[in-house]
């Protein structure tokens, strides 16, 4: 972060963000003017103004218009200047009554989720469901489909079921199918995706029947795979209200309008914010946000997020969060999903029996 600004500087860039965020509209140095107890000029604010546009806090799209500010400008707002706006008892007592109505149904507590907090910030929302922190064998079977055909049937630790058939070298019945999945089964309970592969190039591993090698890879296959998010297990919500926002409705060209809209939707629709989640953004717990271009994806640059990792440490755990142009209520934004996450903690804890949910920590910027 850089250096931290003067305490006159300071209130002029929240002044300034707080208002574009509320009418979406640049901001005039006279109306900023008026936001101090003791009378500073327009000509001041200018020159402060002047100065933070040199430092990239704030710009403006023409000469004589107000101020805008930058990805930078609220990088700044949101770790030194924002006010988190913490949700009253009333919409608490809301939000837990609706989930009170869909108790122990997890993929009702997801849409959920996504619902409440699309509508609460009238921004997209995305949640994943809970899963394993990785892939770890529970038991698997194999069925004879054809003489050198198998179905391969896993069943991880998080009771997710996956199944993929596979072409054996061999011949096969069904007893050898049995016999095999057994003593494999014995052998690799509990493993991961790495323990499971490294058994085969393991010098012991020549022990291993052509077929049993067979399985062995698809297996370890199978359970990589599961490390990595799928289309069916994330849950979107409010694209048409975050598409409603001035900044598609109204601001800029028509055709940047469009090309903005295509891009953001095409993101959203093929995941591609998984992906970057899981790459740029720690495992470690806390409301976490980013910023437009901080995300390194140009399709998605005008947009933010604001997200968390919810679950049960070493055990489940999901994504929550919202996406919205980054003129945002960042306050509300970051008191909503805290507030999201620590409920779908308590609420995992309780289904699971067990594990102590991820601990509630200050917010974190990426």
């Amino acid at each position: 972060m850089q250096k931290r600004l003067s305490p006159r500087k300071e209130l002029i860039l929240r002044s300034l963000v707080e208002e574009y965020i509320r009418t979406a509209e640049p901001v005039p140095s006279q109306m900023l003017a008026t936001k101090f107890p003791v009378g500073i000029s327009p000509a001041t604010v200018r020159n402060e103004l002047k100065a933070m546009e040199e430092d990239g806090l704030v710009f403006q799209r023409h000469t004589s218009a107000g101020r805008i500010p930058t990805d930078l400008g609220y990088r700044y707002f949101v770790e030194r200047l924002m006010h988190e706006s913490a949700l009253s008892l009333d919409e608490q007592r809301q939000i837990r009554h609706q989930f009170y109505q869909v108790q122990y149904q997890l993929d009702q507590w997801v849409r959920l989720t996504a619902s409440i907090l699309s509508q609460a910030l009238a921004s997209a929302a995305v949640v994943t469901l809970p899963r394993a922190s990785s892939g770890r064998l529970r038991h698997f079977e194999l069925l004879a489909l054809h003489e050198t055909v198998a179905l391969l049937v896993v069943v991880l630790h998080d009771s997710s079921v996956e199944q993929t058939r596979i072409f054996l070298d061999d011949v096969a019945s069904q007893d050898e199918l049995s016999r095999m999945a057994l003593a494999l089964n014995a052998r690799f309970r509990g493993c991961d995706a790495s323990a499971v592969a490294a058994a085969v190039d393991d010098p012991s591993g020549a022990r291993f029947t052509p077929n049993e090698r067979t399985v062995i890879l698809a297996l370890a296959q199978t359970l990589e795979q599961h490390n990595h998010w799928n289309p069916e297990d994330v849950y979107q919500d409010g694209l048409t209200r975050m598409l409603n926002q001035p900044e598609f409705t109204r601001m800029g060209e028509e055709h940047e309008r469009g090309e903005r809209i295509r891009t953001l939707v095409a993101s959203l629709e093929q995941h591609r914010l998984l992906p970057l989640i899981d790459e740029r953004i720690p495992i470690e717990s806390g409301v976490q946000v980013v910023i437009g271009g901080e995300t390194g994806n140009l399709d998605l640059k005008d947009v933010s997020l604001v997200i968390s990792r919810y679950g049960l440490p070493g055990q489940i755990s999901g994504w929550l969060g919202v996406v919205g142009p980054t003129r945002m209520q960042y306050g509300r934004a970051v008191a909503i999903v805290r507030y999201m996450t620590e409920l779908m903690n308590e609420l995992l804890a309780d289904l699971y029996g067990s594990g102590q949910p991820y601990e509630r920590d200050s917010t974190r910027n990426s």
